[in-house]
Order: structure tokens, then C-alpha cells, then sequence
């Protein structure tokens, strides 16, 4: 809109421009045919003054003619007097009449001549009649121009200034177009969230589609096999009543077995009250559990200088943490049940028991090094004689509160 308004108003001043110059020709022609009217003024008057100097030799030719006629009237009376003289006369009357002839001849060119410049002289009239007319007109013209200049000056203005008023509404709206195109940027991203969430959407409703076919496919399954589980019913309670027949049996079988744990824990008991853990000298090492230790040869260290400890719980009791100095055994008697340990100043390992299995001597040896990496960690333990050996650390110890002697 304001290129359009500003190639009107290029136009306007374009023809404005055109006007000016279309005046300034008129009034150049508007004087030029002032001028030649005032010629055509000045040659009318000129041509008025020739016709009345030409009426008036007109009259004096009229009086001549009149005046020689009546001297040929005198001259006609005194004929007979003067015959000789009128021989005369009538060649200087020939003449007369000749030079008569030649002024009528002029006379009536001078009338012709005098019609032809009356009749242009009318049409001259008839012309400044026109020409005045059109020179009023023009005038009128001029005085519509130059009204119509001032109006379109004035309107000029106000265009000027209606562009101007357009060139800040157009600052304004680019401002505005600017603002609407950032957050035309912030729809469209928004816009492509919302997509990705319709999508995401979508394909959870698919994704729940084919779940609940599944469902429905799960559920008719479900009835099938409610249907096969109703006719298992029949037969699992016939079962049951097998199985009570099994679980009275059982009871009867855990009453027996209540009764061995009885004995067993009076085993543990006494054998509790008959824990024996004695180190053995190198030389006993592998002989009958049953033959008592030797006297150790070697000298004895601080316990403060040992850096790893054997600790020994037996059934549900745990033992004063044995401090680790040399390389040496350990027979555990309680009962009937016996365990033979080695240990180094970093190690612990079950080397022999009194138990079936022998679990306990497969699970191996247990190192500072190994023990945080080990499957059993720190531990070994014998289930059937209820004997669990752990390799500590004095750090570990005293972060369990375990006191050392």
C-alpha cells in the first residue's frame, strides 16, 4: 500500500509538473492571442481609417465628376461657340472620360475592395468574438487550475503527510509483523511438540490396540483354561484328598524329624559344653582328630602385630577372635563333631572334617586378597557340624565393635 501510494503520489507530482507546464503555455498562447488581438485591433482601426479616407476621395472623385459634368454642360451650351474648343474639349473630355472610366474602374475596385474588408472585418469581429470568448474561457480555465493547483497541492500535503503517518504505521506493523513472527516461531515449535506428542500418542494407542487384542486373545485363553481349570477341579480335589492322606503322613514324618532336631540340639548342646580348640604342633598335622595336640615349639608373638584374625562361631555361638601370627593348625572338637583348620598369618582353610560331605574342605581357601572377591567372601562353613569359620580384619572388627584381647 505505500509503494501504490507512493507511485500516486510520484504520479501526482508528475502531472502536477505536466499542469504547471500546461499553464505556463496557456498564459504564453493567452498573451500571444492578446497580442494578436491587439494587432487585429490596430489593423481594424487602420483598415477603418483607409475606408474613410477612400469614402472620402470617393466623395471628391463624385464632386469631380459632378463639377466636370457640369463644365461639359457649359461647355455642350457654348458649342457652337466653341466648336474648336470643342474639339479640344472632347479630347480632353476623352481623355477625361478615359481617366473618369479609370476612377469609376477604381471606384469600384475601391467598393470591392471596400466590401472585401468589411466582410473581413466582420469575420475579424466574428473572430475577436471568439477569440475573446475563448480567452474568457481560457481564463476561467486558468482561474479552474489554478484552484485545482491549490487544491491538489493542499491534497499533495495531506497525502505527505498521510505517508508519513503510513511510513509509522508500517514501522509499527513491522515491529508487530516481527513480534508475530516470533512467536509464530514458538507455535510452530509448540505445534511440532504437539505432533510429536500426537504421534507418541498415537502409537501408544496402537501399542494399547494391539495390547487389548491381546488381551481379549489372553482373555479368551483365560476362559479356555478356567474352562480346563474347572475340569481339573474335579480331579484336584480328588487329589487333595491323596494329598491329606500324604500331609497326615507328614506330619507324622515331622514329628520324627522334631524329635531328631530335639536330639541334635541336646547333641549341640553338649557339645557346647565340650568345645575343644586347641592348635596343633606341624607333626600331629593330619593324624586322627581324635589324638590330643602337642606343645607348640615355636616362640610367642604380640597378638598386636597380626593383621588378619580367624573368628569361629559354633552353632549360634561366636568365639573371641583368634589373632593370626604364623603358620599353623586348629582341631575343633564339640561333640562328636570334629574340624581341623590351617591358617597362615593372611589365610584361612578347612583342611579335614568329621562331616559327610566334606562341602566345607571343597569351598577352598580364604585370603585377604580373595575374600571381597570370592563366592562364599570371608566365609567357610561346615552346615552338618554347625561350624562357621570367617576371616577378619582388625579394621573390620573393631567397625563391628568386636573388642580384642
Amino acid at each position: 500500500t505505500l509503494a501504490e501510494t507512493q507511485g500516486t503520489l510520484a504520479d501526482r507530482e508528475t502531472e502536477l509538473s505536466a499542469t504547471k507546464d500546461t499553464l505556463a503555455s496557456t498564459e504564453a498562447t493567452l498573451a500571444e492571442t492578446q497580442t494578436a488581438l491587439n494587432s487585429r485591433d490596430t489593423t481594424l482601426a487602420s483598415t477603418k481609417d483607409t475606408l474613410m479616407i477612400t469614402q472620402t476621395e470617393l466623395a471628391a472623385v463624385k464632386d469631380t465628376l459632378s463639377t466636370t459634368q457640369n463644365e461639359l454642360d457649359t461647355l455642350k451650351a457654348s458649342l457652337p461657340a466653341k466648336e474648336y474648343e470643342l474639339e479640344n474639349t472632347k479630347e480632353a473630355l476623352a481623355a477625361t472620360e478615359a481617366e473618369l472610366a479609370v476612377t469609376q474602374n477604381t471606384l469600384t475596385a475601391a467598393q470591392t475592395e471596400l466590401s472585401d474588408t468589411k466582410t473581413s472585418l466582420s469575420a475579424t469581429e466574428t473572430e475577436l468574438t471568439a477569440t475573446k470568448d475563448t480567452l474568457a474561457a481560457a481564463t476561467t480555465e486558468l482561474s479552474d487550475t489554478k484552484t485545482a493547483l491549490t487544491a491538489t497541492e493542499a491534497e499533495l500535503t495531506t497525502t505527505k503527510d498521510t505517508l508519513t503517518a503510513k511510513e509509522a504505521e508500517l514501522t509499527t506493523t513491522k515491529d508487530s509483523l516481527t513480534t508475530a513472527e516470533n512467536e509464530l516461531t514458538a507455535t510452530k515449535g509448540s505445534l511440532t511438540a504437539k505432533e510429536a506428542e500426537l504421534t507418541a500418542t498415537k502409537d501408544s494407542l496402537t501399542a494399547k490396540e494391539a495390547e487389548l487384542a491381546a488381551t481379549k486373545d489372553s482373555l479368551t485363553a483365560k476362559e479356555a483354561e478356567l474352562a480346563a481349570t474347572k475340569d481339573s477341579l474335579t480331579t484336584a480335589t480328588t487329589e487333595l484328598e491323596a494329598t491329606k492322606a500324604t500331609l497326615a503322613a507328614t506330619e507324622a514324618e515331622l514329628t520324627t524329624t522334631q524329635e531328631t532336631l530335639a536330639d541334635a540340639q541336646a547333641i549341640l548342646a553338649a557339645s557346647n559344653e565340650s568345645l575343644s580348640f586347641a592348635k596343633l604342633n606341624p607333626a600331629t598335622r593330619g593324624t586322627d582328630p581324635g589324638i590330643a595336640p602337642s606343645p607348640m615349639a615355636s616362640a610367642v608373638r604380640d597378638p598386636s602385630e597380626a593383621v588378619a584374625f580367624l573368628l569361629v562361631t559354633v552353632g549360634t555361638k561366636t568365639y573371641e577372635p583368634i589373632p593370626l601370627l604364623e603358620d599353623g593348625y586348629y582341631r575343633l572338637i564339640h561333640g562328636v563333631c570334629v574340624n581341623i583348620i590351617h591358617v597362615t598369618e593372611t589365610s584361612i582353610e578347612m583342611t579335614d572334617a568329621s562331616c559327610a560331605d566334606h562341602d566345607c574342605i571343597a569351598q577352598g581357601i580364604v585370603t585377604l586378597e580373595n575374600k571381597d572377591t570370592r563366592e562364599g567372601g570371608g566365609y567357610i562353613i561346615c552346615q552338618q557340624n554347625y561350624v562357621t569359620l570367617r576371616l577378619c580384619t582388625r579394621s573390620e572388627l573393631e567397625a563391628e565393635g568386636i573388642v580384642l584381647q
